[in-house]
């Protein structure tokens, strides 16, 4: 499979404290990575640092071989788009033109989007069965909706790497499920790498391809999901003892322990 974003040796410090340290990975095409760790572990900041929104002290990280460093900012959002975890209001504008936002990287300055954008938008709507939100003021939505619109603006973006952070975020037990499916989905159909920062063992056991584990500002385990994601792995990542129960003879779930008795 094709490289789609690689990452080696990235570190960053904030106020001379190292938050980020010796990170390598890569991204496969058409493929769905979670990373996994504690509060404060670092996960924002290395998503923050893959599309330059914050700049990395050392270390590169290439998007289809292409240096994120010698890319200006056009160019990364034509290969990388960023669902972040936190929502602010914005200016009263309907959810079809919040979408459509994501086209900017391809329009000229002052050029307003034209049919095929919002098409694009449109359709990105349909992909997470969202179109009804169209014509709906953004800032009136609930927190979950506006959760879909931001990834469907993403998605507009048609990026071939995808960043999201906390993508459950504001999303009710049964629309996480749905959510998540429906980008994995996505990463099968349209090939987009997706790359994403949660919080929930369960959850990304169920959904993800590939498991980065980071404690302490570096990665303590990556791989495949099946290999990584283990009682032992999970009580050194989370500082508890962790108790699994087998859902059947290829699922499981994760629980503390000490809830299980």
């Amino acid at each position: 499979m094709a490289v789609m974003l690689e990452c080696k040796g990235l570190e960053f410090s904030f106020t001379g404290k190292q938050v980020i340290y010796n990170i390598d990975f890569n991204i496969q095409k058409g493929t769905f990575t979670v990373i996994l760790g504690r509060n404060g572990s670092g996960k924002t900041t290395l998503m923050n640092c893959l599309n330059r929104i914050l700049l990395p002290g050392s270390g590169n990280v290439t998007i289809l071989g292409k240096n994120l460093m010698s890319l200006s900012t056009n160019e990364i959002a034509r290969l990388i788009s960023l669902v972040p975890q936190e929502h602010i209001d914005i200016f009263p504008y309907s959810v079809l033109d919040v979408v459509v936002m994501g086209r900017a990287p391809f329009l000229k300055i002052a050029q307003k989007p034209g049919d095929s954008d919002y098409a694009i938008a449109i359709n990105a709507l349909k992909d997470l069965n969202a179109e009804y939100l169209a014509p709906h003021n953004f800032n009136r939505i609930s927190g979950g909706e506006r959760q879909i619109a931001l990834l469907a603006r993403a998605l507009a973006q048609t990026t071939p790497v995808m960043l999201l952070d906390e993508p459950t975020n504001h999303l009710d037990f049964n629309n996480q499920y749905h959510l998540l499916a429906a980008i994995k989905h996505l990463c099968r159909l349209k090939k987009i790498s997706i790359l994403a920062s949660m919080h929930d063992p369960n959850l990304a056991s169920v959904f993800a391809d590939d498991i980065i584990m980071i404690k302490n500002g570096t990665i303590m385990k990556k791989g495949q999901t099946a290999s990584v994601m283990t009682r032992e792995n999970l009580s050194t990542l989370y500082n508890t003892d962790t108790g699994e129960i087998w859902l059947n003879d290829r699922k499981k779930m994760f629980f503390p322990a000490h809830i299980l008795g």
